[in-house]
């Protein structure tokens, strides 16, 4: 009886003292406190351990969701097929399932000091076709297994971060710049299979260097639009160069280079290829720590273009901080999309269902979420605490499927035992529109070994 309350003991210490994952998203409580702080052109972040260990620490990971979704319009229907491509719409629609579907994750977490993490992760949630062809099920009331979706992990990556040096090799969100749907690489896509590496040469100068692997397949159409011969091999290549010359003052080039059909060289990773987009930022905060952000990028195949400019203000209060913010965006048409099917900047992933049965190629454009042929404007307001925040996003405008009319309000926040959320999240993309409000719990443990 005495070792079994220990056990109970070293639970709960688990539960209430686990340090923070080395990696910090949108999924995580502290991410807007720590993000409105200081000014960041890298997306996930670098959160910050609370107790670093000494040696490796090891932990088995489990997190279940309590849910409740109520669907308020329900105007989509995901077409079901095999091996299938995928228009924008759809792509848009998709982030319903991706961010309300969660049933429950398991997986191993390992610590070394402050500079070393590894996560691996297996995370189920519904089927995209499961969710917009019934309900949102929790694990409780799941009618069978066959409702779960076989795409994951989705999350699972090692990073280390020490001194001048970063790097990570995994499956996580990516995106670099200054905005919020930034123009040359963003974080529309659930995961990046990549590795990335970050070098600083000095405090006022750093590179950043990805490589995206994505899935080579093609659909019957597809095929048939292709040359007779060609390698199935389909990466991209991000280059960046970033200048801080001083606290008021951030500049930025970069490259996306693709290189598909081929096998890769250094001329086509780090120069230019037969398809890839050159883009540079800037940023300045010239007097009341106001923000002016502004980017370019240039499609050196189609040449077609795209900006993207921006305002904000950040105040900072105790204990809280409350951003307010405003974008404007525009992007060309024949932007991402090309005649040859090896020359779309898009990410290429592959949605497996078994209920109702499908294989869908969901093709997410690298840079601006909306696709091309958009005029979208974004106003979002962020009230961050150190364990919770509430977010507001409303995009409205127009992209190649018609009007877009967008707006997600977000509030989560870290209760120790686990995460509560509540969403509001609605979208308009031509005539199709879909609705939801959802309450849920993130119940999570992590037991250490020994």
């Amino acid at each position: 009886m005495k070792r079994f309350y220990l056990f109970l003991i070293n639970i709960l210490l688990t539960i209430f003292s686990f340090s923070a994952a080395n990696l910090l998203t949108e999924n995580d409580p502290e991410y807007y406190f720590k993000k409105l702080g200081e000014v960041y052109l890298k997306y996930p972040i670098y959160g910050d351990l609370k107790n670093i260990p000494e040696s490796f620490e090891n932990y088995i990971h489990f997190s279940m969701d309590l849910k409740y979704e109520d669907r308020i319009i329900d105007n989509f229907d995901l077409s079901q097929g095999w091996y299938r491509s995928t228009e924008i719409n759809e792509v848009l629609f998709r982030d319903f399932v991706v961010e309300n579907g969660n049933l429950f994750t398991f997986g191993i977490k390992n610590y070394y000091s402050d500079y070393f993490y590894a996560q691996f992760i297996a995370d189920f949630r519904l089927s995209d076709t499961s969710y917009f062809t019934y309900e949102n099920y929790s694990l409780f009331d799941l009618p069978s297994l066959v409702y779960i979706s076989l795409d994951f992990p989705t999350y699972s990556y090692l990073s280390y971060n020490k001194e001048d040096l970063s790097f990570l090799v995994g499956r996580v969100p990516l995106s670099y710049g200054p905005m919020k749907y930034n123009l040359v690489l963003s974080d529309n896509s659930p995961y990046y299979d990549t590795l990335a590496i970050s070098y600083s040469f000095n405090d006022k100068l750093d590179y950043d260097f990805s490589v995206l692997s994505m899935v080579p397949l093609l659909s019957k159409e597809e095929y048939a639009a292709m040359d007779d011969e060609f390698i199935a091999f389909r990466n991209a290549f991000y280059n960046g160069l970033n200048y801080n010359p001083n606290e008021k003052l951030y500049l930025g080039i970069s490259s996306l280079n693709q290189v598909a059909g081929e096998l890769p060289n250094p001329v086509n990773m780090f120069i230019i290829s037969d398809v890839g987009v050159y883009g540079g930022y800037m940023k300045i905060i010239p007097f009341w720590d106001i923000n002016i952000d502004n980017e370019y990028a240039f499609n050196y195949d189609t040449n077609s273009s795209g900006y993207g400019l921006g305002l904000s203000k950040t105040f900072d209060f105790e204990g809280a901080k409350f951003r307010i913010g405003v974008e404007r965006y525009k992007i060309q048409d024949n932007f991402f999309s090309s005649v040859y099917p090896y020359d779309n900047l898009y990410y290429r992933t592959i949605a497996l269902s078994s209920e109702p049965g499908a294989r869908i190629f969901f093709d997410y454009p690298f840079g601006f979420k909306y696709g091309e042929d958009s005029k979208i404007n974004s106003v979002d307001l962020t009230l961050a605490f150190e364990k919770g925040y509430f977010n507001y996003i409303w995009d409205y405008g127009t992209n190649s499927k018609g009007i877009i009319d967008s707006n997600v309000f977000s509030f989560l926040f870290n209760t120790k035992m686990g995460d509560f959320e509540m969403k509001w999240k609605s979208l308009k993309n031509g005539e199709e529109k879909f609705e939801t409000f959802l309450i849920s719990y993130l119940f999570e443990v992590n037991f250490l070994l020994p």
